[in-house]
Order: C-alpha cells, then sequence, then structure tokens
C-alpha cells in the first residue's frame, strides 16, 4: 500500500501533467473533434478508404486510378479540415512532451521509469 506521501505526491503529479499545456491543448481537441460528427465522418471515411487500398496492394492488386483519385480527395479534405489538423497537431504535441515527463520522473525517481511501467510477458 502507497503512503500518504508517496499518494499525495501522485495525486498532485497526475494533476499538475492534466494541466500541461500540451495536455490541455490534447484534452481540448479531442472533445472538438468528439463533438464534430462530421469531422468524425471524414476521419472515419479516410480510415476506410485507407484500409481498402492497403487491402488491395495486400492482395497483389493495383488500386484503380478511381480509387486513388477517391483517397487523395478524402486526403485533401482532411487536410482542409480544422477540427481534425487541430486534434493531429495536438496529438503529436502531446506523443512529443510525454517522453520529457517519463524522463523527467527517471531523474526524480533515480530508476528508469519506462522499464518501471513496461508490460511484462509471460
Amino acid at each position: 500500500m502507497l503512503t500518504t506521501e508517496i499518494h499525495e505526491a501522485a495525486v498532485e503529479f497526475g494533476r499538475s501533467l492534466n494541466q500541461a499545456p500540451a495536455v490541455s491543448a490534447y484534452r481540448a481537441a479531442q472533445a472538438a473533434l468528439d463533438a464534430n460528427p462530421d469531422a468524425q465522418a471524414l476521419m472515419d471515411e479516410l480510415r476506410y478508404l485507407q484500409g481498402t487500398f492497403i487491402a488491395a496492394q495486400q492482395r497483389g492488386e493495383t488500386p484503380t486510378p478511381e480509387a486513388m483519385g477517391t483517397l487523395r480527395m478524402c486526403q485533401a479534405d482532411v487536410r482542409a479540415n480544422e477540427v481534425i489538423m487541430a486534434h493531429l497537431r495536438a496529438t503529436n504535441e502531446v506523443k512529443a512532451f510525454l517522453p520529457l515527463v517519463a524522463t523527467e520522473v527517471t531523474r526524480a525517481l533515480g530508476t528508469d521509469y519506462g522499464r518501471l511501467i513496461a508490460p511484462t510477458s509471460c
């Protein structure tokens, strides 16, 4: 069981992490994406088209020019969607931020934090 001091430090760490600009921006961007059915539908369409394209390639088929054109148009629509692009930027920023956090935790603990939290296999 955690001591009260460790528990309090962990709770404070979680609060601080949640308030970090990169995390706050990510949470806001995710909420905006969740609240926008058009953006969600566009992302679903892109995933579907990408999956279809990849599946065709894996079967040794060359996607048709029409399929390639449809995929390119969808990609252009995604790039033009401010909600999606804000979410992608925020995702990239939080992905860059979290390893820095892990480094700081490693330094504070005096042991490799990444190894401590890594899943173990049977």
